[in-house]
């Protein structure tokens, strides 16, 4: 299981962003993160042509699907959608993961649900 967002765990830098101009904008190396718009299609293609590796909060199945085709190295998600999103991306061998935005205290519940990691927020 991936642990994101936890400097005990993992040095990557997240970096949000909603336009090309926030990418350009972006610390070097970091891991850029989309809210999912279906207008934005283009914006992923531009880091899927420019190697840039990022991730999108996503709501549904369609949305990844067309990120994994966008080459997302992330599907953010609700824990409520997240096993079937990850029986699909187990079923297909898809390399785009499916995380879990949550508190560290519900990461054993992720785990048991066989989801691919969780990214670590504030809170309850």
């Amino acid at each position: 299981m991936i642990i994101l967002n936890d400097i005990r765990f993992s040095d990557e830098i997240f970096y949000n962003a909603n336009s090309i101009q926030d990418i350009k904008n972006s610390p070097n190396n970091s891991t850029i993160i989309f809210k999912y718009n279906e207008n934005d299609l283009d914006i992923y293609k531009f880091c899927k042509t420019n190697n840039i590796e990022y991730g999108v909060e996503i709501y549904s199945l369609k949305e990844l699907i067309f990120i994994y085709n966008l080459d997302a190295k992330y599907a953010f998600c609700e824990f409520n959608i997240a096993s079937s999103l990850q029986k699909f991306a187990d079923n297909y061998l898809i390399n785009t993961k499916i995380i879990v935005k949550s508190h560290i205290s519900k990461i054993e519940e992720i785990a048991q649900q066989e989801i691919d990691g969780i990214f670590v927020t504030k809170g309850v």
